[in-house]
């Protein structure tokens, strides 16, 4: 299969699990094109380098000037260049029925520039639903050819639902050949809106697991216990009701310190809950950390703690990645009643829960986690097993290609007709370097 790619830029080192399936995708001999539409920096991959050998060359970033003016003033050389390529009749500029909000801006011919020839795909996957409009766009003006998947991850099936309003997907259900979730939590919801249930499908994000090696965990020794969270330093990961629960705890005798990895806008505030909470001995903020560093820290501690919750947008989180990674090298675990997260953390089977924003039932938890270190190799060994069952790389790999397959018998843009084997655009290397 030729497969495209769409996410909002390239590679961007809070999602490796994009690269990874990209990459695992090549390895089953598939065709794979990244593309990235928003017009954001690329942050640098933070994947293995067998990964980043194997994207090298096979994306790109669409790229436009913030000022409308300055976008204005280019546009003739942008539908030039374009007109030279894909014929005059292509140009988003002349389709204003179609871009609509995207011919106004003028984003639309800058995204268009950014697309290989002739466009044509067996799958149009967007990695995050707030894409689909942007690539059915281009499907309908003839600049894409493909099956679209639409794939929901988090943000966009929470906090754009809850700003946007419920029916802001509603030209998506009929137009897109089929639906991904990164949860069941995720797929009931996008149901619940709208999406037909027999076109949406439960993959969750992958994880390189040779990266992650399973350990025995590290045995408490009577000294502090050292515990780890990491994520964007955001209210919806909860990292203030942590310090909170930290500080009930260290009130009570635990002896424990925190390691913060991440960074984000409430890092400021969480530090000053630190230092008025006494505890500038016991947390370290380390700012964000490639996954060597995230390995070597993981080591490094006894437990690990997710304390996601609702953001007062109405964000949450599906099964992170990070706390994948915990569970996958042996470090015992303890997350929220949050979300999608209780289908990977499973009280007493594969970690421990607490109830989400509630510091004194998280301290509660990681109470009873100390308290069970007996149980421990055999609650972190079934938390690796139900780690490779769900999210190891070629399970996730199988389950994506299986939606791919459907997608294809279901024919072009949504028709019962099935997709002969001689229709599929099968081709084993990048496309990119063949464009002039």
């Amino acid at each position: 299969m030729k497969i495209a790619f769409f996410t909002n830029g390239f590679p961007m080192m809070s999602e490796p699990f994009i690269a990874l399936a990209a990459a695992s995708l090549i390895d089953r001999g598939h065709a794979v094109d990244i593309y990235g539409l928003s017009s954001i920096e690329p942050t640098g991959f933070s994947s293995a380098a067998s990964i980043q050998r194997k994207l090298r060359g096979r994306f790109r970033n669409a790229s436009w000037p913030a000022g409308y003016g300055r976008r204005l003033a280019q546009l003739p050389a942008v539908s030039w260049r374009l007109a030279r390529r894909r014929g005059l009749g292509k140009l988003p500029v002349l389709k204003p029925q179609i871009y609509r909000r995207g011919w106004v801006d003028l984003t639309s011919s800058y995204q268009a520039e950014a697309f290989t020839l002739p466009g044509s795909y067996d799958i149009l996957h967007c990695h995050f639903a707030t894409l689909g409009e942007f690539v059915l766009k281009h499907r309908r003006a003839g600049i894409l050819k493909g099956r679209l998947i639409v794939h929901f991850r988090g943000y966009d099936i929470s906090e754009v639902v809850r700003t946007q309003g419920p029916d802001v997907y509603d030209y998506l259900w009929g137009a897109a050949e089929g639906f991904v979730a990164n949860c069941a939590h995720f797929r009931d919801r996008a149901i619940g809106l709208g999406c037909p249930a027999d076109k949406i499908a439960v993959v969750g994000s992958g994880i390189d697991l040779a990266g992650f090696p399973y350990r025995d965990p590290r045995p408490l020794s009577g000294g502090a216990v050292e515990c780890i969270t990491v994520g964007r330093l955001t209210p919806r990961k909860g990292v203030h009701v942590l310090i909170e629960a930290l500080r009930r705890l260290t009130e009570r005798g635990r002896d424990l310190n925190l390691t913060v990895v991440g960074d984000g806008e409430q890092r400021p505030a969480l530090e000053k809950q630190v230092g008025d909470a006494g505890l500038a001995e016991r947390v370290r903020f380390l700012g964000a950390c490639d996954h060597a560093q995230i390995r070597a820290l993981l080591d490094a501690s006894h437990l690990f703690v997710a304390a996601s919750m609702t953001s007062p947008t109405g964000g949450a989180d599906a099964p992170v990645n990070t706390i994948k990674e915990a569970m996958a090298v042996g470090v015992p675990t303890c997350a929220t009643r949050h979300g999608g997260i209780p289908e990977l953390v499973q009280e007493g089977e594969t970690g421990v829960l607490a109830e989400e924003g509630d510091p004194a039932d998280l301290a509660a938890a990681l109470d009873r986690l100390l308290l069970g270190e007996a149980d421990w190799p055999a609650l972190t060994r079934r938390a690796r097993a139900r780690v490779e069952r769900t999210y190891g790389n070629d399970a996730v790999t199988d389950k994506l290609l299986e939606v791919y397959r459907r997608a294809l018998s279901s024919g072009p843009h949504g028709s019962s007709k099935a997709a002969r084997p001689e229709e599929l655009t099968m081709a084993p290397s990048s496309s990119f370097g063949a464009e002039p």
